[in-house]
């Protein structure tokens, strides 16, 4: 694959992605399962449309330089992509079971979200671009996801401790904040490989 069409093909991929996420988002401030379950199905379609081609060279015995730096940078972005899925899944788990979040829960994860969006942007930028002071947002966002998720998480344990949150949110919270790190580890080592 020549490097134009590849460099267009992620560029779409999180592109796509961006509104999803969004629309994801406004599920989980809101508690509605609908807006979490149509994300959650537009983005295991998005992923599904896109492994046709990582499949194609996978089975290939001989692959160019391209097609190797491709499958490089697959791996990566389907940590990402689990990181983000499992985030959505635990939205709509709460959405639909009900389970009362705090407002400094929902904030938690709101900031959090939030920069991982910024860091998908800079993503689809430093694709395009390669430009290195992206690669150094990416990795900074990443920094700055997991030292606010550790305070956070902090904070959390100590309210759980004092009957502020309960059991079956701090499940949740906890599972979606290291998914968040996680999917911010992942694209700074996406754009390690780009």
């Amino acid at each position: 694959m020549e490097e134009k069409r590849l460099t267009k093909m992620l560029s779409d991929v999180f592109n796509e992605s961006l509104p999803i996420l969004r629309h994801a988002r406004k599920g989980f401030s809101t508690d509605n399962k609908v807006l979490l379950n149509e994300s959650i199905v537009k983005f295991r379609e998005l992923l599904k449309s896109r492994t046709t081609y990582a499949e194609t060279i996978t089975k290939k015995k001989e692959k160019n330089e391209e097609e190797l730096k491709y499958m490089s940078m697959v791996i990566p972005l389907q940590a990402a992509a689990l990181a983000i899925e499992n985030v959505m899944e635990k939205m709509a788990i709460k959405a639909e079971a009900k389970i009362p979040f705090t407002e400094k829960a929902l904030k938690d994860i709101d900031s959090l979200l939030l920069i991982v969006y910024t860091q998908l942007t800079d993503a689809k930028d430093y694709v395009i671009t390669g430009n290195p002071h992206l690669k150094a947002n990416i990795r900074k966002n990443m920094d700055e996801i997991k030292k606010l998720a550790d305070e956070y998480e902090l904070v959390h344990q100590n309210r759980l401790i004092t009957g502020v949150c309960i059991p079956k949110a701090s499940y949740l919270y906890i599972d979606i904040t290291d998914s968040l790190k996680r999917a911010a580890r992942a694209f700074v080592q996406f754009s390690e490989k780009v």
